[in-house]
Parts: structure tokens; sequence; C-alpha cells
């Protein structure tokens, strides 16, 4: 069947390291990937290591593989330092697509669908008054407003999955900011050991430091397992993640002989898996969001405009989506304008396949470049510039699944905790621009919303601001 067709063209790989050396550098990968179509086209191959990896780069073909073809790729490729992080791929995000993925994912879903529908206004309203606490401190004078959005996502997130109810210099929590941190630090966009089996072997700092936080930030979340298989009875209801999990297992376990479809190391890894989908990406969207305020002032009180006209000053509320068009334009053109996630997380052909006119082998490496997708002036006018109107039609009413527009990625592996993240930054924004007007500090000249050091999260570059209370 696939005779008569070739792998995608693409630069000459060096013999062991292949092209890892094109990406090293300052240059994004994302960035490098999409110059690279200029010569090769929208689909290309380049060798990790290795490993050889296509990289998707247009709307159309990011379609076939994730849509039209997601059985053939859906699998996940082996990553050294991921084998470590998930226990040998008992998450959801880096597991193979098998049955007891399949039921994992479905769970999470059913405990995301809780707090994304209701639930998780109550945990921001929660949080919102340590929130003001530190704006009032920081009154009039220019901050880093990383900090305080951090902490306030990392608090809701925890209390979601805990139970607990954190304050702002807990140890606790402060730990687990400060290891998600190292983590994302420390692996950036992949180590030698995870394209060269052989480097794995090799002293390396970078790797020391990403198992060793890893170790610990797991360690961390078993022991939250641990305290709730202690004090949680499971004929009660259940009132945070864990014990959404634990009455799982206790039903499962009543109705199924198989003791190995939810085991205490599976809930571990879930609970991992939801708390970094709701805590680094919303950050991250969030800061994107504030930059993009502060640089677009006028962006900013058409917003608080909206807000004023529609709800008032009371909270926001979820029901509030579909009422605030312009509002949900400038957060949608932020995912796009920011792209949190650009190269999304790989894909593995799980069979001999095609995409396009092009074959892709079983076992070869599908990269997908959203951050390309987003900047494809074929779907996008200037996509350099921050333009929040063209997610509106002619009756300033949102457009819904703009193609080119991937976020959270699409097809069976899309993010589990799209729901989650989205009902989030909706509500801690919305309440932001309603309640803070955000300026560049003094003296900063030029746009603020500039992208940080090459990480596989595109963290934004840290800025200052002033927030001036609006009431």
């Amino acid at each position: 069947m696939y005779f008569n067709i070739r792998r995608p063209s693409g630069p000459t790989p060096y013999p062991v390291i292949g092209n890892v050396l094109s990406l090293i550098g300052e240059n994004p990968p994302w960035n490098i990937f999409r110059d690279m179509t200029f010569k090769y086209g929208p689909i290309f191959s380049v060798k990790f290591g290795s490993f050889w990896t296509v990289v998707i780069n247009n709307h159309e073909l990011t379609q076939e593989a994730l849509l039209t073809k997601f059985n053939d790729f859906s699998g996940r490729p082996y990553s050294y330092n991921f084998e470590w992080f998930t226990d040998n791929g008992k998450d959801i995000a880096f597991a193979q697509p098998t049955p007891t993925w399949k039921f994992h994912r479905k769970l999470a879903h059913s405990a995301i669908r809780k707090y994304a529908t209701g639930d998780l206004e109550t945990l921001v309203q929660e949080v919102i008054p340590k929130v003001r606490d530190v704006f009032a401190d920081k009154a009039g004078t220019p901050f880093d407003p990383k900090e305080v959005i951090t902490l306030a996502v990392y608090n809701i997130i925890a209390s979601m999955c805990f139970g607990h109810d954190y304050n702002f210099k807990d140890p606790h929590l402060l730990r687990f900011i400060k290891l998600s941190e190292e983590i994302n630090g420390s692996f950036g966009n992949g180590t030698l050991a995870d394209f060269i089996p052989a480097a794995r072997f090799l002293p390396s700092k970078q790797v020391n430091i990403f198992q060793n936080a890893t170790k610990e930030f797991l360690a961390m979340i078993l022991t939250e397992v641990n305290q709730h298989l202690k004090t949680y009875s499971t004929d009660e209801p259940a009132n945070d993640v864990i014990e959404l999990l634990l009455k799982t297992q206790k039903d499962e376990l009543e109705t199924d002989s198989s003791a190995s479809k939810l085991t205490d190391v599976h809930i571990k890894q879930i609970v991992s898996d939801l708390f970094i989908a709701g805590t680094d990406t919303s950050t991250s969207s969030l800061l994107w969001a504030v930059a993009c305020m502060i640089d677009y002032p006028d962006v900013q009180e058409k917003i608080k405009k909206e807000l004023g006209d529609v709800i008032g000053e009371r909270p926001p509320q979820l029901g509030d989506r579909g009422k605030l068009p312009y509002t949900e334009a400038v957060i949608m053109e932020t995912m796009r304008f920011g792209t949190v996630v650009p190269l999304s997380l790989p894909h593995c052909a799980i069979k001999d396949s095609t995409i396009g006119n092009y074959k892709v082998p079983e076992n070869t490496w599908v990269f997908i470049n959203t951050w390309a997708l987003h900047n494809d002036s074929k779907y996008w006018d200037s996509p350099e510039k921050f333009k929040p109107e063209r997610f509106l039609d002619s009756t300033c009413t949102v457009k819904q699944r703009l193609p080119s527009f991937l976020p959270f990625s699409t097809g069976r592996r899309g993010c589990v905790g799209e729901a989650l993240a989205k009902a989030q930054i909706f509500l801690i924004f919305t309440w932001l621009i309603q309640n803070y007007k955000f300026e560049k500090a003094p003296g900063v000249t030029g746009d603020v919303a500039i992208a940080g050091r090459p990480q596989q999260i595109n963290f934004i570059k840290s800025y200052q601001t002033v927030a001036h209370s609006r009431y």
C-alpha cells in the first residue's frame, strides 16, 4: 500500500544526534519549525536522536491526523523522563490508548464536569479575598502579577483536588509551585536522554533536577491520596477529586474482579494530570491576558464596559458565558496570540499510515505546531497583531470552531482539562478586569506581552504592572 509514497522530506540528520542541534538556542522550536515550512512545506521530517518525527504546521493536515485518522495517531511516543514522571504510563496525558486509559479519561472528564459547571465558582469566590488583599498591599506601586495569579490558580486547583483551602503563605502550597517551576524549567523542550537512549546513562544536572522535583511532587500527591484513604468513607458524598476517585475505585472493585483498573498509583497519576492541567497553563494564559490588556488599554476598557452593562458589580458567573461576546473574543484571541502550548503533546503512529501524500511509518513521532496554526496568514489577517474582533461575526456573536484554532488540541487526545481551564480563566480574568485597571509600570516602554525563555509551555516574559482599584 505504501510502496509508491515516501516519508516527508526535511533537513539531513547527523548520525546519532539527528537534528537536535537545530533546536539549540534562544529561537523557540515552534518558530524554527515554521521557518522550515518555507523550504520543505507544511509537513516535514526531522530526526530527534534515533527517533523519526513528522512536524505538521497547517490546519488541513492537523485535521487529517487528529480527527480523520485519530486511531492511527492516538499513541504517545516513549520518553525517558515522561515514563519516569508517569510511573511508566499510568497517567492520562502520556498513557497509550488502552481500555484502561479510556476508563481513566472518562473518570477525569466526570470530575472536571462537576467543577466546570458550577463548583468552581465557589472555589474562585473563596480565593478572591486573598487576591484582593494582595492587590490592596500593592496599590499604586509596580509589581509582577505572576506571584498572586499563580497563588490564586494553585489554591483553586489544590482545593478542587485535595479539599484544602490554603492561605497564600502556606508552605505546602508554595512547595507545589516551586516544584512545578523546577519541573518545567529543567525539562524545557526535552533532554538528550529523551531523544538519545544512551544519554540516560550519562550524568546530567538537568535530568537530576527534573527527576528529583518529579519524585517529590508525586510523593506530595500520594501523601494526599493516603490521607484521604485514612479519613474518607466511600459511603459519604465525595467533596474533592480524590474522594471522587476513591468512591469510583470502591464501586469498580464491587462490580469488577479486576483490581488493576484503578489502583492507588493510577489515582495519584490522574490527580497529577488534573493538577498540572489546571495550574501552569491557566496561570500562563491569565498572565498573557493581563499583559495584553496593559498593551491594549482600549480593549481593557471595552471589556469593563461590557461587564458593567451585562452583570454590573456582582461577581462574574459561569452562566454569564454567552452574554459577554467581546470579553470571550478577547480571551480567545489571547489564547491564539499567546499560544500557551505551542507544540501540543507529541503523538505517535501506532500503525503504518499516511498524512497528506506522505508515508508515516509505525512508531513515528508526530508533532503539531499549534503556534504555526495560530499564526497562519491563510486563516488569520495580520496574525502578529492582537485583534479580538477576528473572533466576532457581523452581529457581534462569537465565532465557534474557527479553523486553525486549537489551543487545547483536538480529537481523541485533546486536553482532558479543557473545560476546567476555560471556566477558570473566564472567572478569574473577568473578575480582574471588573475590579482593577492594569497599566504599564512607570518608565516601561514597548509591549509587555512578550514570550520568555522557550519551554514546553510558552511562559510570558516577566513584567511589571500597576493595578488601580475600580471601586
